[in-house]
Formats: structure tokens, sequence, C-alpha cells
């Protein structure tokens, strides 16, 4: 799982609740920054991101996203039809067949689309990995990495996030970072 905060020349396909994450923390530029390339699904682009948070990314160079390939559409008619992902919302299957077709990270927090990914070969991070990978390309400090991790699992964003899963990740981070590996 290093290897997101490792690797260069990676690219997300972005879910609506990272960048309401990153809106609510004022860092939407660390998703920028972390990645080479962040596509947003149109569909989502679409319907589920606020006016405030489209002016805001309005700064930024980003794609908007469909199903171009056989293999994206294939993906999706796998997520439609399979009773397993049946929790996956329109915009989770549009996402989640996106990043397969063109070999990107799944940019998700929502446990179903991750269990879809894990199922599907489709490699993903969460809110953890934007921030973490931040850290270790030293675009943000330790201190500012652990406010923003305090600020997520306060009452000041609406991220469900567990609170021991992020202090695992506060020791964790430190090691993978260490290892430079």
């Amino acid at each position: 799982m290093s290897d997101i905060y490792h690797l260069s020349n990676i690219s997300v396909v972005v879910d609506n609740n990272i960048l309401v994450d990153l809106f609510e923390l004022g860092c939407m530029n660390l998703l920028f920054s972390a990645f080479e390339s962040v596509t947003i699904p149109k569909v989502i682009y679409d319907d589920e991101i606020t006016l405030e948070i489209k002016d805001l990314l309005s700064n930024y160079d980003f794609q908007l996203g469909n199903l171009n390939t056989v293999i994206g559409l294939e993906t999706y008619a796998t997520l439609v039809n399979d009773i397993d992902y049946k929790r996956l919302s329109r915009y989770d299957r549009v996402a989640i067949s996106i990043a397969k077709e063109n070999s990107y990270y799944c940019n998700s927090n929502d446990k179903p689309v991750r269990k879809a990914c894990e199922r599907l070969g489709v490699k993903f991070t969460g809110i953890l990995g934007v921030l973490g990978r931040a850290y270790v390309k030293n675009t943000i400090t330790r201190l500012q990495l652990f406010a923003f991790l305090d600020e997520l699992i306060s009452d000041k964003t609406s991220c469900f996030i567990d609170i021991h899963l992020v202090e695992a990740f506060k020791v964790d981070i430190e090691i993978i970072k260490s290892e430079g590996v």
C-alpha cells in the first residue's frame, strides 16, 4: 500500500466525499499537488458537487471523466448487474469504472467503493492517502498533517472516520516517510 506514497505519476479519479473533506479542511490544493492528474467523473461534477466547491475547483487543472472504453463499460455493467455491488450508487460505479479503464487510483472514503475496487483490482485510496502523500512529498509538514487529521476526527468536518484508524495512520505514515521506499 505504500506505493501510493512513493510512486510518481499517480493519477486519481475523485469521488465527491474527498472533495468535500478537502474543502472543509481548507486544503483542496493538496489533491492537485499530490497527484499528477485528477479526474472528476462528469456525472459527479454535474450532480453532486456544490457551487462553492465548483468555484474553488475552477482554480485547478482537472479533467471531467466519462466512460470511454470497452473496459470501462464492461466494468460498469458488472457493477450494475452483480448483486455484490448493490450498495454502490450510480456515481460510485462510474468513478470505479473510469479508474479501471485508465488504471488510475479511485479516491473515495466509502467502504463499499473500496471493497468493489479491491475485488476488481482497482487501486484505491481515501482522504488519508491524499494527506499522507502530501506529507511524504513534503508539501505539508508533520504539524500540518496532524492538524488536518485532528480536524478530520472532530465535529468541524462531515468526515466519518474512525479515530483508531487515524491514530494508527499517524504511526504508519511516519514509518513510511522514514523508509523513503
